[in-house]
């Protein structure tokens, strides 16, 4: 393997670099590669070593270069620049349509590439604010079930946090966190609401969060610790001198020993309290948070030293867990760790400590802002080339006089480049239009990003637009420049691709290609998202409203509701089934050698009935009988073999570690999402476990029904405000990721339709003014206007058939592979799913082009003849 540096910075530095200083510089250079290889690795190596040339690049280091060809000849390069410029203006100037259509068109794709940029520049400074963060790690736990499939998870246990820190020779922290630590603090006045993590005392020596009151380096040693956010402090105190107060926490009292600054919005551990770990180790009834296997809410943080051995770390994780397997039998867990880098944007693990946006979306979006780009570079290349007849004998003669072909390529290129710019301005106005719609597209953008903009924003914004319309000059330019005078100005509209397809016709194709697919998947994401919206759950969810308990009592809050005439109905539960909200367990059922995972969800008695579901056997759960009781599903009858559902009811079955007894059986129905088929489910009691109310309402004046819950919920919580939704929203966000992608296409759709029309509207107009003589004749010789719109759209209408054939099993393909993709329950695509966007799309290109046809049509004969 090659273990050298890369040798294209390698060729840089030696172009650019001054010989007197070239030798020394290459050698530290190389000397920093070495020392980076062993250190990170050859693949970061390498990429350090390309930044640190691109650092060099300042004008103390540059070699002095000798006058050459081109802009560098003499004197004259201002003068010469001016010449462009002014040449530019004075063609945009003349051919005003052609210009307006390619800066709106680039205009409409750089909007877009410009969220892209302030979403992508925005996520990537993720956690990037820590003093050492190249050297800051995280462990993941990986579970192995018995059949050898396995789930990557973002968390681990504590245990293994502690047992890495005792183990492993050269680490410098090892911190651990539990997720347990939100709630409520009182005080003598009000309770405040706040959400943090309990964290050991090493977290606030990995992580760079200042402090503004307080010692960070025993501020957490002691039980009952905890340090808050400068935030939390002024909402409870109206100060930051806190330290030495105390806290309320349920039947405990927390010391503030320090103050945090504000947590940066770019970190992807979010809190406003951290309670000290030492907390729990003291309390009885958390002990179980100490296990090996109990890695649901709990996560372990690293620091290394330098030159850490990462071969013996593997080493020493897989030894760790070998031993700790030993006791349970059901799975295995795997340790792994990844870098602080790698955490944010993730990779699609279970349980994250916070909203991560997935690595993967982030790559379709930059995907589909180059293919956005790409159709409106083509629309200018293609409108270029359209043009280069009226431009041929203004090149011809440029050569003739002695111009070189990198001046006439400079000359188009500045064109493209002053077009591009004048794009990004119209391009930065849409960008703020539409900002507020990306925002709230979907979970995971707004909760981590505010595409707020920075110098850096504004910089790249103009590279980019420099960069564009270089790119989309290329064509054209190079195109214009490789001829001969004599061919040049003969024209090129003969100009062949490949195997005679005109170059023209192709860009076109191309267009309408990504227009018509994307209309293609707006339709069929937006079907499919309906589907989802509209599917048989198999239970009533109409009129349910969903009220968060707040931990308040469940009793208390349902007396206080039942005063509201237009509660029909009340029952407790756990979660909302159905939303992606997911519970299991393993199963055996006493007799049995089997066991299995069982979903299941918390209730009370009041459930079953007041969401309808079918009960086909057996009676229904009974909150007065002590006994542990479980209502089964079908699905759990018949993977357990227990016979027909009368048969079913009274077996024993161990769950949750303790003998439940099957007292009814309910209809088959889906708990889960259109991702999910029907599993072995169960419903069992709340046990003081409900978080939800569900109400059933009855009401002709939603707004006035609202109103009196909110005076029933004050009369049993002042500190909380009523949180509900009905189960209809809270289906609908559970597929928000359905309607996100409809939002995207739609937008991708819109701005690649708009940029064909535009491009279609142009070459419509080029070909009605190159044959206005031709036209003109037609008409005088009784063409009627059928006749010059057959003339007109001929060519166009071949050129769409060919690019329907093409972007409709193309979209459908993407539409499988990706939003379809692991759904279990997915739509009937028919004809109408596939044809209606392409014929949208091919209905409004011929309006287009009709309207070039009427215009044609219209026109007095004698004025286009007179002269000859």
């Amino acid at each position: 393997m090659n273990k050298l540096p890369p040798q294209y910075p390698t060729r840089l530095l030696a172009w650019f670099c001054h010989e007197d200083f070239y030798e020394e510089l290459q050698g530290d250079l190389e000397e920093n590669f070495f020392n980076n290889s062993e250190k990170y690795g050859l693949r970061k190596a390498r990429r350090l070593y390309t930044i640190e040339v691109l650092r060099l690049l300042r004008p103390s280091v540059f070699k002095k270069f000798k006058s050459q060809s081109g802009l560098l000849r003499n004197n004259n390069n201002i003068a010469m620049i001016k010449n462009y410029l002014l040449v530019a203006f004075r063609s945009l100037s003349r051919n005003r349509l052609f210009s307006v259509i390619n800066i709106f068109g680039l205009a409409m794709s750089m909007a877009v590439a410009l969220i892209t940029i302030a979403f992508v520049t925005e996520i990537n400074s993720y956690d990037q604010f820590h003093a050492d963060k190249d050297r800051i790690y995280r462990i993941n736990n990986v579970m192995v079930n018995s059949n050898g499939n396995s789930q990557p998870y973002a968390s681990t246990s504590v245990k293994t946090g502690n047992l890495i820190r005792e183990q492993v020779p050269g680490l410098e922290s090892v911190a651990t966190v539990f997720k347990g630590f939100n709630g409520d603090f009182k005080t003598d006045e009000a309770n405040y609401s706040y959400q943090g993590y309990y964290v050991s005392p090493e977290f606030l020596e990995i992580f760079s969060f200042p402090a503004i009151q307080g010692d960070l380096s025993n501020a957490l040693l002691e039980p009952n610790s905890v340090v808050i956010t400068e935030s939390l402090a002024q909402r409870i105190f109206n100060t930051n001198d806190v330290v030495g107060e105390v806290l309320k926490r349920g039947d405990s009292q927390f010391k503030i020993t320090a103050v945090l600054a504000e947590i940066p919005k770019n970190s992807h551990l979010q809190f406003e309290a951290l309670g000290s770990m030492s907390t729990l180790e003291n309390a009885e009834r958390y002990s179980y948070i100490f296990d090996w296997n109990t890695m649901w809410s709990s996560y372990a943080y690293f620091k290394v030293q330098e030159n850490f051995d990462f071969e013996a770390f593997d080493q020493v994780l897989n030894e760790i867990a070998q031993k700790e397997n030993e006791a349970i039998t059901r799975y295995e867990i795997m340790l792994r760790y990844e870098g602080l880098a790698e955490i944010f944007p993730g990779d699609g693990k279970y349980n994250q400590v916070g909203t991560v946006v997935p690595k993967e979306n982030i790559d379709a979006m930059v995907i589909l802002t180059i293919i956005v780009i790409f159709s409106a570079c083509f629309n200018y290349a293609n409108l270029s080339i359209a043009r280069s007849l009226k431009r041929a004998k203004e090149i011809g003669v440029r050569k003739v006089v002695g111009a070189k072909r990198t001046q006439v390529f400079t000359q188009f290129i500045t064109e493209a480049v002053l077009v591009s710019l004048l794009s990004l301005v119209f391009a930065y106005f849409l960008f703020r239009l539409i900002k507020p719609e990306f925002l709230s597209l979907n979970y995971y953008i707004s909760r981590t990003t505010t595409l707020d903009l920075t110098l850096n924003s504004y910089l790249y914004f103009f590279v980019f637009a420099v960069l564009i319309g270089f790119l989309a000059g290329c064509i054209p330019s190079l195109i214009m420049t490789r001829f001969k005078p004599v061919q040049i100005i003969k024209g090129i509209t003969s100009m062949k691709v490949t195997g005679g397809v005109n170059i023209r016709k192709f860009l076109v194709g191309i267009q309408f290609v990504l227009s018509i697919g994307f209309a293609v998947l707006v339709t069929l994401s937006y079907k499919q998202y309906q589907y989802a919206l509209n599917f048989d759950l198999g239970y009533q969810t109409e009129s349910i409203f969903n009220v968060q308990l707040h931990q308040n009592d469940f009793k208390l809050v349902e007396a206080a509701f039942s005063q509201v005439p237009e509660v029909e109905e009340i029952s407790g539960s756990g979660f909302m089934p159905s939303t992606g909200s997911l519970n299991s367990d393993q199963a055996k059922v006493i007799g049995q050698q089997d066991s299995m995972y069982v979903y299941s969800i918390r209730v009370n008695e009041n459930y079953i009935v007041n969401l309808g579901h079918q009960l086909i056997a057996g009676n229904n759960l009974d909150d007065e009988i002590q006994k542990k009781q479980m209502v089964v599903n079908e699905e759990f009858i018949k993977k357990f073999n227990l016979g027909s559902p009368e048969e079913a009811i009274g077996t024993r079955v161990k769950y949750y570690n303790e003998e439940r007894e099957i007292v009814g059986v309910v209809k088959n129905f889906h708990y889960g999402t259109i991702y999910n088929d029907v599993q072995p489910f169960s419903f069992i009691q709340g046990e003081g476990r409900l978080f939800y109310i569900n109400l059933k309402l009855n009401t002709d004046n939603l707004p006035n029904t609202m109103a009196k819950l909110d005076e029933a919920w004050k009369t049993v919580d002042t500190d909380h405000d009523l949180e509900g939704s009905f189960f209809s929203e809270d289906i609908e966000r559970t597929y928000q990721t359905l309607s996100s992608s409809v939002k995207t296409y739609g937008l991708l759709a819109i701005v690649a339709i708009g940029i064909s029309i535009l491009g279609l509207l142009g070459m419509a107009v080029y070909t009605a003014e190159s044959k206005v003589k031709e036209l003109t004749i037609r008409k005088v010789l009784g063409a009627t206007y059928y006749n010059l719109l057959s003339l007109l759209s001929r060519n166009f209408l071949i050129i769409l058939i060919i690019a329907t054939a093409i972007a409709i099993p193309g979209a459908l393909y993407i539409f499988r592979s990706t939003l379809q993709n692991n759904m279990e329950y997915v739509m009937t695509v028919g004809f109408w799913e596939l044809a209606s966007g392409a014929l949208l799309v091919i209905i409004v290109a011929i309006i287009t082009i009709g309207s070039q046809a009427t215009k044609a049509a219209r026109m007095n004969p004698a004025s286009n003849l007179r002269n000859e």
